[in-house]
């Protein structure tokens, strides 16, 4: 009886976390990578970011800017939520831009992770609008 409430309680598992399309492996990566971005940004582990901090950790590309304008337009809850990201819309917002640029969610995070460190949030701020990757 043990072994098929412990098989049982193993579906349940896998169901729950299949059921958003994520693996634990995709829902780590969003952690580590929304805590990396509100460090790149100098904010504490407790605090949300802006869809403008959320760009420019994104690559500070125009047409991410136009994508997430969409997004958000099609998204009234999101919409709603775009001046305080939390982890949930993070990951959504995230997964879209990384899907837009036809990368998978763990190389897109060790992406932008990379290019985070090349470039410093000051120094992000001053660079142009425009497509670089």
């Amino acid at each position: 009886m043990l072994f098929k409430y412990s098989i049982l309680s193993l579906c349940l598992i896998i169901v729950a976390n299949s059921v958003l399309g994520e693996t634990e492996d995709e829902n780590q990566y969003m952690r580590d990578s929304y805590d990396y971005c509100r460090r790149w940004l100098g904010k504490s582990l407790n605090h949300t970011i802006t869809k403008y901090e959320f760009l420019l950790y994104m690559g500070k590309n125009i047409s991410d800017w136009y994508a997430l304008d969409f997004y958000f337009i099609n998204n009234p809850d999101a919409n709603a939520k775009k001046a305080v990201i939390d982890l949930s819309l993070y990951g959504e917002l995230f997964k879209y831009i990384c899907n837009k640029h036809g990368r998978a969610v763990r190389n897109c995070a060790e992406y932008r992770k990379s290019k985070a460190q090349s470039t410093s949030y000051v120094a992000m701020q001053y660079l142009d609008w425009e497509d670089r990757e």
